[in-house]
């Protein structure tokens, strides 16, 4: 809208019916809602034919006013800037009919005769494939709309700049900008086409696009009133008023905050109403109460189908004729949606003992609302990088539970089986800790032998940082002719076999005495292994 210029009532009217509209189109789809916008559009289809009666009779005005005072010059220069400015406003007026007529057409399958509006008026698909096309193309009507309007705007700021008149803002514009999406990270990212026209009933489009035609006019009102046609502002009276309320979201889970604007849809500057929730009054600011309150547990046994059904009760009071107080109410129902908490392992089920176990929780129904802690009944629960994100360290086998709470509200618990972790498997390597084959038959037994213990593989996939070990103590025996004649116990997993001067027929057993598992966290627990005893023979 045009900065700096005094809004006559009607341009106000229009301006609170493009909020309502606004917010009528963040809500859920429903009869009521459809209803809604039928009495917007015929509203704004009023008034804009009360505008174009306006600008017509305003060129005339000032088309008699140059006559009379000479046709002079000056006069003449701007009666003609006035016919291109009535042309350019005349042609981009045609072409939003025609999308009109098209929408009607093809997505509301024309006009019922006896409701005067379209048949189909909560058609919302064949709206989006018309005016915003297939996805990642901008191909929809809804783009060359943007492009014209914008273009129009950009005209009238360059054409009319010696007038002095405020930056006429654009038309068309996402919701980049819109203050009602700037939490919202799914809205607030949508272009003019979409937010406009994607997921839009036929009637709510309809709407949008008369209330761009009645802000086209207002447009050439003001560039009239500046070339010295008067003040074309004709008032809009209506005869009928009702209760609007515009909440955020009316599906919402224990904990979130509950928002939204009750307000009249016939507001008047000069008359203050008195607004309350449930009895309590609200604050008023503009003709809109704001309502907010805390969504209530409704219990467990309040939910049906994953929903529990709640309302409150607004009402507005203002004066009427002859002093009277006129109070209007309004029962507006919302659902709290049942929170279902989804634990999600990255890697495994169930946990194992003493290890870093990772985790991941959503609860859908609270979106963006969901802020978690976590508890476990036998051992840490440390909270990730993400939000969702939490790490087990179970201190004790059998059966416990994972514990979830959203914002200090219990939201529900997983119960995991906590098993040890399984054994290693040892084997002789070389001195790169490469297995050695066929240790059935004689060998010849390499300078350096290296004991290795290698983790379970099942193990070492879910829980590759957990999966470390190493050989710390092993005790070498050496036989002769089936006699022992040497024993010794070595630190570490690398023997020397120099040092046992080993004959052809020399025997040799390894048995290991210890091993140890470092975890992801640099603790060295003790590890049990499955085979602790390996042999050999010289060849």
């Amino acid at each position: 809208m045009a900065g700096g210029q005094k809004e006559t009532p009607r341009q106000q009217m229009i301006g609170f019916m493009y909020l309502v509209l606004t917010c009528l189109l963040a809500l859920q789809v429903s009869s009521t809602i459809i209803d809604k916008f039928i009495f917007l559009n015929n509203s704004l289809e009023h008034s804009l034919q009360g505008a174009k009666s306006a600008s017509e009779n305003g060129l005339k005005a000032l088309k008699a006013k140059i006559e009379k005072e000479g046709n002079s010059p000056e006069g003449l220069a701007a009666l003609k800037r006035a016919d291109l400015l009535k042309k350019r406003t005349s042609e981009i007026i045609s072409e939003i009919d025609k999308i009109k007529a098209i929408l009607i057409k093809e997505a509301g399958d024309g006009i019922d005769p006896h409701t005067k509006s379209v048949k189909n008026p909560k058609e919302e698909t064949r709206v989006e494939v018309r005016m915003v096309g297939e996805e990642g193309t901008k191909s929809g009507l809804g783009y060359k709309l943007e492009k014209d309007l914008n273009g129009f705007v950009d005209w009238l700021n360059k054409e009319f700049k010696d007038l002095k008149l405020p930056k006429f803002e654009p038309l068309a514009e996402g919701n980049a900008k819109n203050p009602l999406y700037a939490e919202d990270p799914v809205q607030r990212n949508k272009d003019f086409a979409q937010a406009n026209f994607a997921q839009t009933p036929v009637v709510a489009a309809l709407a949008v696009l008369t209330q761009k035609q009645n802000e086209i006019l207002r447009y050439e009102q003001e560039v009239l009133k500046a070339l010295g046609s008067g003040d074309l502002s004709a008032d809009l009276k209506f005869d009928e008023i009702t209760v609007g309320v515009t909440p955020e979201a009316n599906v919402l889970a224990p904990g979130e905050t509950y928002k939204a604007e009750m307000f009249l849809a016939a507001y008047s500057s000069r008359n203050q109403a008195v607004m309350t929730k449930d009895g309590a009054p609200i604050s008023v600011s503009q003709g809109k109460g704001k309502v907010e309150f805390k969504v209530p547990d409704p219990g467990p046994n309040a939910y049906k189908d994953g929903k529990a059904e709640r309302s409150w009760v607004g009402t507005i009071t203002f004066k009427g004729k002859g002093g009277r107080d006129t109070t209007f109410r309004k029962e507006v129902k919302y659902y709290i949606a049942q929170p279902v908490l989804l634990v999600v392992p990255k890697n495994l089920n169930p946990l194992y003992q003493n290890c870093a176990n990772p985790l991941k929780t959503a609860v859908p129904a609270l979106g963006a609302a969901y802020d978690p802690s976590f508890s476990f009944t036998a051992g840490q629960a440390i909270p990730g990088p993400q939000k969702g994100e939490v790490t087990i360290i179970p201190t004790a086998l059998g059966k416990h539970s994972l514990k979830v709470s959203s914002s200090g509200n219990p939201i529900g618990s997983q119960e995991f089986d906590v098993i040890p972790v399984p054994p290693p498997n040892v084997y002789l390597g070389n001195s790169q800790g490469k297995q050695i084959e066929n240790l059935d038959v004689p060998i010849n037994i390499p300078p350096t032998l290296t004991i290795v213990a290698e983790p379970d593989p099942n193990f070492k996939i879910a829980l590759p940082n957990e999966a470390n070990y190493r050989v710390t103590a092993v005790t070498v025996r050496q036989f002769r002719g089936g006699v022992s004649i040497k024993e010794q116990r070595i630190n570490g997993g690398q023997i020397n076999m120099a040092q046992f001067n080993a004959r052809k027929g020399d025997g040799f057993t390894f048995k290991v005495e210890e091993v140890q598992r470092i975890n992801s966290r640099g603790s060295i627990e003790k590890a049990p292994v499955k085979n602790p005893y390996q042999s050999c023979t010289q060849k």
